[in-house]
């Protein structure tokens, strides 16, 4: 079942394992006093109470595997003073995390995080922090089941049913979304997309603070006012947790819209493959004014990585143990495929940067080596990366870059004139209906370093470029070094992301592709340069995997579809979502008809076995009637309204192929020779 019995947690009984306390109501008694432990005043608890029924009940939240705050009904902590002393504390935070282990069958001790000092029961009753040194009864206690917590505070999963299994008739069924920034937070330093996916200390940590980013009007959010208006001057409510009146909100660009709570409703009904891609472009990260960790793009990879990692074991110990948890960080298509069929989420690391390798270039010279690409490629695979992508949004050492247009546009084109020495260089596009009008002007890039300081510097050297009317593309394809790269990736079965290639770049990338027969991944398609037909039927031809991107029901229906037409003989076919969510990207907004034809709730997710609800998260409940697709755990809600239209069916037919359409060309990278 998606949720824990409510009758099997209710049960009487001491609890023996220290991952089995997470998220259960419980008593403490004392082993030497036989007492429990109860609130004695506002400030203290004693072990005085001879009955269950007359103890205090503490809600168990998993901080990590093994770790806990412990909830009282008064909304209080069990926590360390400042005094050393064993109090109660009104916030959670490292004074209010223990870490119980079991010194006998039912009898733990309980460990503060913060001190390394252990729970104790002095002669009086009172509670009292004791060193390593102090042994026998009085440091014991037994968790015993009750009833009567209150709950700490969490998103509501608004899913029920039997679970998903993602298998039917040996294949796999569920989606794939191949392109989700789930650490998004991390890039841009630190402090520009603001809210965490988790926090050990829960919801009111992870959500509740963007003021302290943003500042208390928003306007501090110089980077999200640029992508959502196009100026950097602007405002937004900053309130999160717990009203959330401000955000998330479909175009938030600057907040975190992928709460592993929202992506566990996703999970629900039926997601079943996503690939985290972490994120760092070094120009944007040095342009920012204020930053929480370093620039460079591995090493902020890394931090990303380990964030991943550390997500997957708060989700287990949420589920009561290592490799419980529904989310599952893979490293192979047999894992993938392992892990789906065990009902989870099947989760790939990729990489989308700018500076892959910190491979740069300086007025065309590449600041790396094709030693480095190796040491690069090396170093991802141990960190148990599968996927990368080749460039983003400068140019690189390996390849030109996809033109973006518009305010974007102008903001990309001075970062790559900061990170390379130059601009843009444009000229006729490969193929047609390609391409952006590409636009630039001193008087954009004077105001741009009203904000960005670092671009100061670059209004004193030299003339803005100016680029002749109508679509424009890069002229800079794949380099020397580029070309040994991607032959390097083949060699280790790397997946190959070839969105924001230049369209030279990209016929390069697919001509060597075809010489060695090797799969291509276009995670989020007509983002970063634009697929012709040509384009996708040779991406399918060598097996490779395609998305559609997120939008209102209608056109997205009719997307899936469209894709649907480069189907290929007999060979398993399936298609992706892209969503991109995390990545400076709007997601849907309302339906256009949301009025005259709503989305009805509850609704049954695609197996019609998981019943959805609107979705509630502190004291909002959204409804994609009114919201659109806020945050992630939205998507569910649309994959349903997009049901309901002409196509919608068949399109959700090829989406739910897409977990093992993406396995299955992961498999055809990792066999090819």
């Amino acid at each position: 079942m998606l949720e824990v019995d409510a009758e099997a947690a209710r049960r009487v009984g001491s609890v023996q394992s220290r991952y089995a306390l997470a998220n259960r109501c419980l008593a403490i008694k004392s082993v030497a006093a036989r007492r429990f432990l109860a609130a004695e005043s506002a400030t203290a608890y004693r072990a005085d109470r001879r009955a269950k029924r007359a103890a205090t009940p503490f809600f168990a939240k998993a901080t990590g595997l093994g770790t806990y705050l412990l909830y009282d009904r008064d909304r209080r902590l069990v926590s360390v003073t400042e005094a050393g002393t064993v109090g109660r504390a009104d916030e959670a935070g490292e004074l209010t995390e223990w870490a119980p282990r079991r010194i006998a069958r039912r009898t733990f001790s309980i460990r503060a995080t913060a001190t390394g000092r252990q729970l104790a029961v002095g002669d009086s009753g009172d509670l009292v922090l004791a060193d390593s040194s102090v042994r026998g009864r009085r440091r014991a206690f037994a968790f015993v089941r009750t009833r009567g917590c209150r709950r700490y505070p969490e998103a509501a999963l608004g899913a029920s049913g039997q679970l998903f299994m993602g298998v039917r008739r040996g294949r796999l069924l569920g989606f794939a979304d191949a392109h989700l920034h789930i650490t998004a937070d991390m890039r841009a330093g630190g402090r520009v997309i603001y809210g965490e996916a988790f926090n050990r200390f829960g919801i009111t940590e992870a959500l509740g603070r963007d003021e302290e980013y943003h500042g208390p009007d928003g306007s501090l959010d110089v980077t999200g006012n640029l992508l959502r208006s196009g100026s950097p001057v602007g405002t937004h409510d900053t309130h999160g947790w717990p009203t959330f009146w401000g955000w998330p909100v479909n175009d938030t660009y600057t907040h975190q819209q992928t709460y592993y709570m929202w992506l566990k409703r996703a999970w629900a009904a039926g997601e079943r493959l996503v690939v985290a891609q972490t994120v760092e472009d070094q120009p944007l990260c040095e342009i920012e004014p204020l930053r929480s960790h370093s620039c460079d793009e591995t090493e902020v990879i890394k931090l990303e990585v380990q964030r991943l990692r550390a997500l997957q074991d708060y989700v287990d110990a949420q589920s009561r143990g290592p490799r419980r948890g529904w989310f599952r960080l893979v490293y192979s298509p047999g894992q993938a495929r392992r892990a789906i069929k065990r009902g989870k989420l099947a989760v790939l690391i990729g990489v989308e940067s700018s500076n892959l390798f910190g491979c740069s270039e300086s007025m065309g010279e590449p600041q790396c080596t094709r030693d480095d690409v190796d040491r690069g490629i090396r170093e991802f695979r141990r960190l148990g990366i599968r996927s990368v992508f080749v460039a983003h949004w400068v140019n690189n050492a390996f390849a030109g870059t996809a033109l973006e247009g518009g305010a974007n546009g102008i903001f990309i084109n001075a970062m790559n004139r900061y990170q390379t020495g130059r601009y843009f260089q444009t000229g006729p596009c490969p193929e047609p209906g390609q391409g952006e009008e590409v636009v630039f002007s001193a008087p954009a890039l004077e105001a741009l370093a009203g904000f960005y300081p670092a671009f100061a510097p670059l209004l004193g050297q030299g003339p803005a470029p100016v680029y002749p009317p109508g679509k424009q593309c890069n002229v800079k394809g794949l380099t020397n070094l580029g070309e040994y790269l991607i032959g390097r990736l083949i060699a280790n079965h790397m997946l190959i992301e070839v969105d924001h290639l230049s369209e030279k770049a990209r016929l390069q990338v697919l001509a060597i592709a075809e010489r060695h027969r090797y799969p291509l991944v276009s995670s989020h398609t007509n983002t970063g340069g634009f697929w012709t037909d040509s384009d996708l039927r040779r991406l399918y031809a060598l097996g490779g995997f395609a998305v559609a991107r997120p939008d209102n029901t209608g056109p997205l229906s009719a997307r899936f579809l469209q894709l649907g037409r480069f189907r290929q003989g007999r060979r398993y076919f399936g298609v992706g979502l892209g969503t991109d969510t995390g990545g400076f990207n709007e997601l849907p907004g309302r339906e256009p008809d949301a009025r005259s034809a709503p989305l009805r709730y509850p609704f049954l997710c695609y197996d019609r076995k998981v019943r959805l609800a609107r979705q509630r998260t502190g004291e909002r409940t959204y409804d994609l009637n009114a919201d659109g697709v806020a945050h992630y755990g939205l998507y569910p809600d649309l994959l349903a309204r997009m049901k309901q239209r002409k196509g919608g069916r068949a399109a959700l037919r090829l989406l739910f192929r897409s977990a093992e359409a993406y396995v299955k060309t992961w498999r055809r990278a990792a066999r090819r020779h």
